[in-house]
């Protein structure tokens, strides 16, 4: 039996286009990778949830499998692309299993959406974000009182180590210093890469990060980050003329930094701005905490 004669099926399909490409504001929440643990034994499972949200690292959204562009385990020995996922209240999460020694960046990118914004919307969204310079062009052009179109993509890295070695959270050399795949970029349009293993930095201890957009160090790009459960503007920095930016990170828990770089666009008559999201998360061990 048919449900739908086919003129309704075609309008149907184009509905569900139209909702795909095109969201709301609530398009300006961040998005997190959360392993349910950051320290494994090798072969041993975790699970790992794809948050959306504005408090960190609490979803408020749940992102469509249909969003995910690509999703990989990037370990010592091999990239592993992640297929599998299941629906957790408001998160999509996926199980995680590695068994190579050392530090191992689970990585997330999505698809490109769009998202109408009133002239306010985006004004409120720029300073928030301390993104002073594309409001300055928005003053320079006159277009402060108008309405945008805003093309948007978000990629997100967790750091997560098996096998730690270290009798506490960072003193002396270990198996994860030897093949460091925190220290290598993944390949993502825009991402924060550390100097340091994050997992390791003791609390109180500074830790330096380069921001790249498109395989380039991307300067005078805002650096946010946070605890979870904490403010979101507990870090904040920028990075310098090289794209790199020193962080303290004052705690042990978990912790994110993000960034967003927002460009003209010229080509495409329907946007008027195109975003880059990323963001980084790892956990800092309590002092004397012993790793499995």
């Amino acid at each position: 039996m048919q449900l739908f004669p086919a003129p309704a099926r075609r309008v149907r399909g184009f509905l569900f286009l139209a909702l795909a490409l095109w969201t709301s504001s609530a398009g300006a929440h961040e998005l997190w990778l959360m392993a349910g643990k950051y320290r494994l034994a090798p072969g041993e499972l975790t699970r790992v949830f794809i948050n959306s949200g504005d408090q960190f690292p609490e979803s408020l959204s749940l992102v469509s499998e249909l969003r995910l562009e690509t999703v990989a385990l990037h370990g010592p020995l091999e990239t592993r692309p992640i297929h599998t996922f299941r629906v957790d209240g408001k998160s999509l999460s996926f199980d995680l299993q590695a068994t190579a020694i050392g530090s191992h960046v689970v990585a997330l990118g999505t698809r490109p959406r769009r998202v109408r914004l009133k002239a306010k919307d985006f004004q409120d969204y720029l300073e928030e974000n301390g993104l002073e310079r594309i409001l300055a062009l928005r003053d320079e052009l006159g277009e402060n009182e108008d309405a945008t179109v805003e093309r948007y993509s978000k990629w997100a890295k967790a750091t997560i180590d098996v096998d730690v070695t270290m009798g506490d959270s960072g003193s002396g050399e270990s198996d994860l210093d030897k093949e460091p795949s925190w220290s290598k970029p993944v390949g993502h349009t825009i991402e924060i890469v550390p100097s340091r293993n994050p997992n390791r930095v003791r609390p109180g201890e500074e830790l330096e990060v380069q921001l790249f957009y498109q395989g380039e160090p991307l300067a005078d790009i805002p650096i946010f980050g946070g605890k979870a459960g904490g403010p979101r503007g507990e870090i904040r920095t920028s990075t310098d003329g090289s794209g790199k930016a020193v962080v303290t990170i004052p705690s042990d828990g978990r912790w994110y930094l993000s960034a967003i770089h927002l460009v003209r666009v010229d080509d495409d008559p329907q946007i008027l701005w195109e975003s880059f999201w990323c963001t980084l998360t790892f956990e800092i061990a309590e002092q004397g905490e012993r790793s499995p």
